[in-house]
C-alpha cells in the first residue's frame, strides 16, 4: 500500500483510482455555453461569433458576459469539487469516524457543519483532519495519481498547479513525528 504524509505528520494510506473513472468524470464535465453575437457581412450574410470580454464591451453585452463568467466559475468549482471527491473516495483508504466518535462530538461542540452526503463527508474529513495546508491537497492528488499509474510528467504538472506561492517541494520523508492514522482519532 502506498502512503502520503501530510504537513500535519499524518500518514495516509492511498490506493489507485481507475483511469477509466477519472476519464468518465472529465467527459461528464458541465460547462456553460459561451454567449454569441451576430454580425452582418458586406454581402448581407450573418456570421456568429463567440463573445469575449472585449467584444462584450464593444457590443454592449456586459450583462450577458458577466452571467457567463459567473456560470463558468460555478461550473469549474463544481467540477473541481467532484474531481477531488472522486480521488478521495476511491484513492484514500480511510474510514470516517461515525456518530458518537470523538471527531463527531468535537464537530458538534464547535458548531462545525459536517456534510450528510458520504462522498462530501469523506472529503471534509480528509480536509479537516488529515491535511494541514493547502499544498497538501495537490500533493495528495499527485500521490494518488502516481499510485494510479499516471505518468510522472502529468503528476509533476499537477503538483506545480498547486504550488502557487510555495517554494520547493512539499514532499517529506516519513519522520519520527509521523503518527499513524489509527492513533490520530480514537472513537469514544
Amino acid at each position: 500500500m502506498n502512503t502520503f504524509v501530510s504537513s500535519k505528520g499524518v500518514e495516509i494510506s492511498i490506493k489507485p483510482v481507475s483511469q477509466f473513472k477519472i476519464d468518465a468524470l472529465r467527459a461528464s464535465k458541465i460547462e456553460p455555453e459561451i454567449p454569441t453575437y451576430t454580425v452582418k457581412t458586406v454581402t448581407g450574410e450573418e456570421q456568429t461569433f463567440q463573445l469575449d470580454g472585449k467584444s462584450a464591451v464593444t457590443r454592449n453585452m456586459e450583462a450577458e458576459w458577466e452571467a457567463y463568467v459567473t456560470a463558468r466559475n460555478k461550473a469549474e468549482a463544481e467540477n473541481a469539487k467532484a474531481f477531488f471527491e472522486l480521488l478521495v473516495w476511491d484513492g484514500v483508504d480511510v474510514e470516517v469516524p461515525g456518530e458518537g466518535s470523538s471527531w463527531d462530538l468535537a464537530n458538534k461542540h464547535f458548531g462545525i457543519k459536517v456534510p450528510a452526503d458520504p462522498y462530501a463527508l469523506k472529503a471534509h474529513y480528509v480536509y479537516t483532519e488529515l491535511l494541514g495546508k493547502t499544498e497538501d491537497i495537490g500533493e495528495l492528488m499527485a500521490a494518488i495519481f502516481k499510485a494510479s499509474g499516471v505518468d510522472e510528467e502529468a503528476v509533476e504538472r499537477l503538483r506545480k498547479s498547486f504550488r502557487i506561492g510555495v517554494s520547493g517541494t512539499t514532499n517529506r520523508p516519513v519522520s519520527n513525528r509521523t503518527r499513524k492514522l489509527e492513533s490520530k482519532v480514537k472513537d469514544v
